[in-house]
């Protein structure tokens, strides 16, 4: 009785736990952000035909702030506009409608209206707030991978009417690391091509980077200021050493020692032998008998002793030719890794990647 008892427990414990965890599942996944949650509300009630309530709601998340998401933001101000314009006239607030809808291609000239709160008459209001405003959007590819000195980063801006735009990227409390503007051609568009290099090293570090756009309207005293973020993915980029001053104690001697000093000795024996000699030897004649010889052989000794003496210190020693080939081979060797090493560095600079992952969520 027991063991059947334990085979039943067993096997409702499962269906048991299963029916316990659903409810708690489903209440996660019913729970989003408090915003998230006024904005179904808002949505809600517009579906309802309460548009004043919807209006509320969605006013209630804006005065967030910057407490709200880009995505958030849009949809609160969508929603007003909705709120606004229905299509039933003695509800219709147009300016307001109008107003919200400007707010919003401000910054997002690409905006429509979603397909379950528009109608042709909202849909024309769109359409005259974009022609009326002036207002821009940026488009970049989210990854972008730069190589090398000459590789570069793209954003494109278009602006409703003829304009300027300018561009800045750095970190926040930060020196600015790029600065660029442009002026908008006959699409009212630019396009902005982000070096990553300068004087050969890497412009940024892998880090998160403000990227503000500045969008400055032709005809009128107008400015729209959008900004996004932009993470580089960078590392250091090392570079190989270039050793420019040669070890000159591994050089050898090309050449035996100067005779130098050691000349004395020799041109003492030379004087000497000379004077010597010449002492021995008598000219003939008057000559024989009127100068001494030693007064003769002393001239002659000390023209020796010191024509050897200069000849010592003249003396440049003998050519080594082993020493000299191997000396050579040894600055050849020495700038051949010089060339190696420069080679090397041009090679690491071209082949450097920079990878930038751009956020274009207007913050």
């Amino acid at each position: 009785m027991m063991r059947r008892i334990a085979v039943t427990v067993v096997a409702v414990l499962p269906l048991a736990l299963a029916l316990a965890v659903a409810p708690v599942g489903a209440q996660v996944r019913q729970q989003g952000s408090p915003i998230d949650d006024l904005l179904d509300r808002s949505n809600n009630a517009y579906n309802d035909l309460e548009y004043s309530r919807a209006d509320t709601l969605a006013r209630q998340v804006l005065a967030l702030g910057s407490s709200i998401t880009v995505a958030q933001r849009t949809r609160a101000l969508t929603l007003v506009a909705a709120a606004a314009y229905p299509d039933d006239p003695p509800a219709q607030r147009r300016a307001a409608s109008l107003e919200a809808i400007r707010r919003i291609v401000r910054s997002n000239l690409a905006f429509s209206m979603p397909q379950e709160l528009t109608w042709p008459g909202l849909t024309a209001l769109v359409e005259e707030a974009k022609r009326t405003t002036f207002g821009m959007e940026v488009n970049a590819d989210s990854l972008q991978v730069a190589v090398g000195v000459d590789g570069r980063a793209t954003i494109r801006a278009r602006s409703s009417r003829p304009g300027r735009f300018q561009l800045t990227i750095g970190q926040e409390g930060g020196s600015t690391l790029v600065r660029d503007s442009a002026t908008t051609g006959p699409d009212n568009a630019v396009e902005f091509r982000i070096p990553v290099m300068r004087n050969e090293r890497p412009l940024f570090s892998s880090a998160r980077y403000d990227v503000t756009i500045t969008g400055i309207d032709a005809a009128a005293p107008d400015t729209v200021v959008t900004r996004y973020a932009v993470t580089a993915d960078a590392p250091p980029l090392a570079f190989a050493d270039v050793n420019m001053k040669m070890d000159s104690s591994k050089l050898l001697a090309e050449r035996t020692g100067r005779f130098g000093y050691k000349s004395v000795l020799p041109a003492l024996l030379v004087g000497g032998a000379a004077f010597a000699l010449s002492s021995t030897l008598r000219a003939e004649g008057n000559i024989a008998t009127e100068v001494g010889a030693d007064s003769k052989g002393m001239a002659v000794g000390g023209a020796l002793a010191l024509t050897t003496i200069v000849a010592g210190f003249m003396d440049r020693g003998r050519q080594i030719p082993a020493n000299i080939a191997a000396n050579k081979a040894y600055g050849e060797a020495f700038q051949k890794s010089i060339a190696d090493a420069e080679a090397e560095n041009r090679r690491r600079v071209a082949e450097y990647r920079t990878t930038l992952r751009f956020d274009l969520g207007v913050r």
